[in-house]
Formats: structure tokens, sequence, C-alpha cells
């Protein structure tokens, strides 16, 4: 069969090929019909990858974004509408000839953002792609079988103007021990520049102290919007920051913390061992991927985690090949692996790591990859069966996954499963860590990206568009960890002891410890726990929480006393959750808010993760804004001066209220919706309280605490961590059985 593109027709984009992240284009691309022809009902496909916020074509508003057009130079009409291919090729336009029929050499235009009617253009994505490929599909028979054009047109996706300078340190260093910073630069949408030429101002920030570090960074158009120093030193113990500036723009910005001490030989490592590339339904190549988390994003290790259904052999050799590449001992460590991608009822999504470069895959199906001819006698399902396969080995690690198939703690096996994954690009899970704590496992926490946009480690939220199939709602989380070394061994062996904690997209520094015990280990105890807890923050700390299973115990709250008149309250709303643990988790909050009485004088967004949300208007009489939550938390703080007979409303699709300023307090007031911890609350904030032994400073939380009220049998003590930007950290639990 002639196949071949004489035959089935040829595409191309004739306008630029090279186009910014985020920004707002107009682009063509032309279909010449081949010799087949396009039958009366004939069909042609334009498909793009599923992960991909660029804004889907829309044909009702010409005036609008989005606006598509599309035209044809034959003798037919043409019938056009927003479709589905295959994935990873989900979105889809389809066009569909009709009262006629196409010769070859005729064209279908089509106009991607057509201006001539008013509209401003199409979205593009806003992350960075080297080939973005629309794949371009024929029926010309009207027969339901679509072949692929020979030479799909492609577009380059670069990165916009610096909108961001930011630091990266390491988290634990002892006096005068050498250490790198990693510089970085982006734009809006947490792109390296790598066009980016200058120099960025480095000084340690609110301290006197002259700790050895460069006080000017040249970037060069060659560095790919980042530089590695080394060589730096500090000589003196505490806990510290770096601000960077780059001054023509006036961009700064603060370092996570560097805690420089007498450590013990654990180092904290960094990591986001979970993502996709275009082998399956991600974006770029094995060599971008791996790439781009040990340069830019500047963590300590990484995998790569394909769902199983679209894994060939051919790609598992490819990933067997890189995944061994790009591993360096001491400088940066990656393991082999995938997502067995089951269906919940059959296990749900679970990521399994190897020790070693070379070893066999078992998928739970190969739904996908038979289209390329091959049968995998490897399948394993459910993963009970995975269970089974790997039953006694220590090299193999398998952790639950909240993604598109949430991971069933039914089929917990305490031999494989040290961790669960409770953030990812995917949201905030916080529910399934105390899913698991009240089904009584010995579990700890860690947080990844699942990226699907070749980001490891520096994964931004993706925009909300309409008409898109895929989009991702927060940035990505990390898995911070004690080990000795940075070694695959050190790594596993901390994530297998469970001397790991998870994070949102903030490198917050957590150290719990239980008379002089990590996180993660099982002790016996007869007296009453002391639980020291350390943060070293990258904002403002506002909660510290300590949880005995799921139910807290503990809970300090952190404010800056500010001088504000008598006469104002300072109030703060907040709403969580989701709506679902499936698929479609995203809970939109767009809403208002009014008083009564008074007047509203200032608003602060809090958390919100996507540029295009957050407040729209601002009287001070109500406010309105956008907000989605994906688990994640959104909200605002508030100064009203108003009586107390005044009343506050709050109007959103989940949760709706009515209440008076005299009716709150420090304790806030919550008003659930339903679906998973879907909630919003309403309170006066709170002043700093005394804690039994306390150094406080905006970024730094230092106390113990003595639980007098421990129970018998199995205590799992974890923390939580919240800063006034809305972050997270979550300490894997100790566990003590009380004697």
């Amino acid at each position: 069969m002639r196949l071949t593109n004489e035959y089935l027709g040829s595409a191309k984009i004739i306008t630029d090929t090279e186009v910014v992240a985020g920004s707002v284009i107009s682009t063509t691309l032309e279909y010449v019909v081949g010799k087949y022809g396009m039958d009366d009902s004939g069909n042609l496909r334009i498909a793009w990858r599923s992960v991909s916020d660029w804004e889907g074509p829309q044909f009702d508003e010409p005036k609008g974004f989005g606006y598509t057009t599309v035209t044809t130079n034959g003798n037919a009409i043409l019938h056009y509408k927003k479709s589905a291919h295959q994935r990873p090729f989900h979105n889809c336009l389809e066009i569909k000839v009709l009262d006629g029929n196409l010769h070859e050499g005729d064209v279908i235009k089509v106009v991607f953002g057509d201006r001539s009617k008013g509209s401003p253009g199409i979205r593009v994505q806003t992350f960075v792609e080297s080939e973005h490929e629309y794949k371009v599909f024929v029926d010309p028979l009207n027969v339901g079988r679509y072949e692929e054009i020979e030479d799909s047109p492609k577009m380059k996706v670069v990165a916009g103007p610096i909108s961001e300078v930011q630091v990266v340190l390491p988290s634990r260093v002892k006096k005068n021990e050498e250490f790198d910073i990693v510089v970085r630069v982006l734009d809006e949408w947490g792109n390296p520049c790598t066009d980016f030429e200058g120099e960025i101002a480095l000084r340690p920030y609110q301290t006197k102290e002259n700790l050895f570090i460069p006080s000017v960074v040249k970037i060069n158009k060659g560095h790919g919007g980042f530089v590695r120093i080394q060589g730096n030193k500090i000589d003196v113990e505490g806990t510290f920051h770096i601000e960077a500036e780059y001054e023509l723009h006036k961009l700064q910005g603060i370092s996570n913390g560097i805690i420089c001490g007498e450590h013990d030989d654990y180092k904290l490592y960094w990591g986001d061992a979970h993502g996709q590339t275009s082998l399956t339904i991600g974006t770029g190549s094995l060599d971008e991927y791996f790439s781009f988390g040990r340069g830019p994003a500047a963590i300590d290790f990484t995998g790569w985690q394909g769902n199983d259904f679209e894994i060939s052999k051919w790609k598992w050799e490819k990933v067997k090949q890189k995944t061994k590449e790009y591993y360096e001992p001491g400088r940066f460590v990656t393991f082999l692996g995938y997502e067995w991608s089951g269906n919940f009822p059959g296990g749900g999504d679970h990521n399994v790591y190897f020790m070693g470069d070379d070893e066999e895959f078992y998928p739970h199906c190969n739904w996908i990859s038979y289209i390329d001819g091959e049968q995998n006698d490897n399948n394993r399902y459910p993963i009970s069966e995975l269970w089974k396969e790997f039953r006694g080995r220590k090299d193999v690690m398998v952790i639950p996954h909240i993604g598109g198939r949430p991971g069933n703690l039914d089929y917990h096996d305490p031999e494989f499963t040290p961790v669960i994954e409770i953030h990812s690009h995917h949201g905030t899970f916080e529910w399934f860590a105390r899913d698991a704590m009240k089904r009584g496992l010995k579990v700890g926490f860690i947080a990844t990206s699942d990226d699907h946009t070749c980001r490891p480690g520096l994964s931004y939220p993706l925009q909300n568009v309409k008409q898109t199939v895929s989009a991702f709602d927060v940035a990505n989380g990390f898995t911070a960890v004690y080990a000795k070394e940075l070694t695959r061994e050190g790594i596993w062996e901390a994530i297998k002891s469970r001397r790991v904690y998870a994070t949102t997209f903030a490198r917050i520094a957590l150290d719990v410890k239980i008379d002089g015990h990590y996180m993660g280990e099982e002790i016996s105890m007869e007296k009453e726990p002391v639980i020291n807890v350390n943060v070293v923050g990258t904002a403002p700390i506002e909660s510290v929480e300590i949880i005995n299973g799921i139910e807290t115990i503990y809970k300090a709250n952190y404010k800056n006393e500010e001088d504000i008149p008598t006469n104002i309250r300072k109030i703060k709303v907040m709403w969580e959750g989701v709506m679902t643990t499936g698929r479609r988790k995203s809970t939109n909050w767009d809403g208002m808010l009014s008083i009564s009485k008074g007047k509203i004088c200032s608003v602060k967004e809090i958390a919100f993760d996507r540029i295009e949300q957050g407040l729209i208007n601002v009287t001070n009489q109500w406010i309105d804004w956008h907000s989605t939550t994906s688990g994640d938390i959104d909200g605002l703080y508030l100064e009203v001066e108003a009586p107390d007979d005044a009343v506050i409303s709050f109007n959103s699709k989940p949760v709706s209220f009515n209440v008076k300023i005299s009716e709150l307090t420090e304790e806030p007031l919550k008003f659930e919706g339903g679906g998973v911890n879907l909630n919003a609350t309403i309170g006066l904030t709170t002043e700093r309280p005394v804690v039994e032994s306390k150094e406080y400073e905006a970024y730094k939380v230092n106390f113990s605490y003595r639980d007098s009220k421990i129970k018998d049998g199995l205590n799992p003590y974890w923390v939580k961590v919240v800063q006034s930007d809305g972050h997270m950290a979550w300490s894997s639990p100790i566990f003590v059985n009380k004697k």
C-alpha cells in the first residue's frame, strides 16, 4: 500500500516556527492533498500532544482568543470541530470534506488564532519544547482508518524574557566545607531563559556575617539560563540565606536556607524522582529530561517513570541506557523505573524503582505499546501479581501515587512500599497520608512532580485555557532525603528507612527527632516523648502542627506583630480540597466576598498558583477572584474596618456562607463543601503563641513539645509546616511504641 506523502499528502507551517512560551500568536498550517485525493466525507486530523496548555481552537467567537478558520481552494465544503485522537496525541482538530471532493494539489488552510476579524490570536503553551509537533492523519476514503503523513510539521517553543532570579543552596553544610551555588533566571512561566546574558549580584540576606561567596556572577548566553558556582564556604555556624539581584530589571530573589554547623554524617538531598517524556505521554527527550534535572533544576536525584502500557521493548532499552549514562555518584543520581499504571480496582498507579541498570520490565498491560508490533509476556495484573514477581528482592521499591489512577492502599505490601507520594503536579493529597495513618500503615511521605513537560524539579503550573485536554494546577514537590552519601545506595537506604519528607515547591529544611531518632524510625519508649522540631523556611513560617496518627495534638501559629489601629480587624479566609480522588480533581473556587457595613481596607492574596488566577476586582465593599484548588490551599488576608454586626458574605460554587464579625475568633470557623477535604475557613489572624522552648525568626522555628497524653501502643508522630506563601512540608512519622 502506498503510504508516502505523494499519495497521502503533505503539510507545513508557513508562518514562524519559533514562538515564545505563553505568547499570543497567529499561525497557519497548510495541508496539500496527495494523489489519493479526498472523497466526499473523507477526513483529516491535525493532532498535538495531550499534555499541552496550548490554547485549543474555537470557531464561534471571531474576536475571542483561539479563533480558528479552516478553508480550502478545492470544490467542497469543510466541516470542522475540536475532537480527540489517540494518546499521546489526544488534542485534535478534525476536518471533514462534504458536498464535493478534493483533488491532488488542493489545499486545506488552517489559521490558528486568525486575527482577520479581531481575534488577538491563540495562546502558546507555557513550557519550552524543542519539537512541538502537529501530527497530520488522513482518512481519504472515510473508512475510519487514519494514516500519518511523513514529516509532520513542527514548531519550537522558547523561553520568554527574564521574570525571576533564583538561588539554590544545599540545606546542610559544615564549617568551611565547600559547596555549590546555583543561580538561575526564569521567564514568568518558570522556563530557564537560555538566551539571557548578564550579571547577577549576590549578597548575604539579613546578616552581617561574611560569607565566602562571589558578589557578582555572570550568566552567558551559552549557559542555558543558569550557572553553578563551586568552591563556596561559610566559616561561622548559623542559618543563612542569599539574596540575588538583577539590577537592570529590578528583580530580586532569596535562596532557600543553608544551615552551617557541626552536623552528623547525614546530608540533606533534594530530588524529584517522577516524570515522563515524549517516549510516553510527556514532552522532550530523555537527554533533555536528565540534563534539566542535573542543570537548572539543581536536584540531586531523579527517575523516569513512564506509563507502563505505552512502553515498548525498544523504549525500555533506551530508558535503561540513558538512566545509566546520566548516573554520576556524588553529583547526580538516577534511578531506573516506570509507572505501573493499572486501574484502581487492580492497584492504581505505583512507581516501580530499581537499584540496578539492567532490569526486566513488568507492565500491567500493553494497551498502546502493542502498536509497535510486540507482545509482552511479562504482564502482571493486578498488582499483587507484581508482588509475587518481586518477592524477596531488596533492590526493588514500589511507591503509590495519586495521578490519573489513585494508588490503592488495599494492596499495600510493606516489603516494597516504605513511603507514599502525597504531592505532585496533580495536586496536594494530605488525605492520602491520613488514610495511610488511619489504616495503621508504617509509611513515610514523599513528594514529586509527575512532570510531563521535561522540567523535573522545576515544573510550574500550566495555564488554565479552554479546550485543552490536560493541565496541571500546581508546581512540583520535592522529596527531601537525609542520606550519608549522594549515591544510589545512599538515597535508596534513606528512602527504605523512611528518613525522608515531602514538600511542595519550596526547599523547606525540616528536622524532626524524638530522643535523637530521625523521622521514619520505629522506637519503643516508656517515658513521655519529646518531639523536637527545627524548621528553616523559604518564607515566613505561619504554622507548625504535630500530629499523632490523624489527630492534631499541638499546633503553633506564628505571626509578626504589627502596629495596626484597634478599629481594624485582620481576617484570614482560606479554601482547599478536591472534588474527587480520581482524574478530575481540580475544583473551581471562582467567587466573591462582600461586607454589609464598614469597609474593606486592604486585601492580600495567599498561595494562588496560576498567573491568570487571583483577585479580579477590589472595592471597599466587595472583592472577587479566580481560583482552583487540587488539594492545595488558596486564600486571602483582609483588613476591614467594620462594626461587630457587619456580615461577611462568601460565595463560591463549593461553599457559601454568611458570618458576623462578632462571631470570628482566632479559631477559624469551618464550612464543609463535600468532596475530599473540600472546605472554606474564616477567622481572625492569630498572634505568635508561647511554646515550651523557642527561637523565632520569620523564616525559622525551633521548639520542643512533650506529649503527656501518649496512648498505649503505636503512636506515629509527624509534623506539618505551612508557610505564609502557602507552601508546605510534611515529615515522615516517627513510630513510637508506648510500653
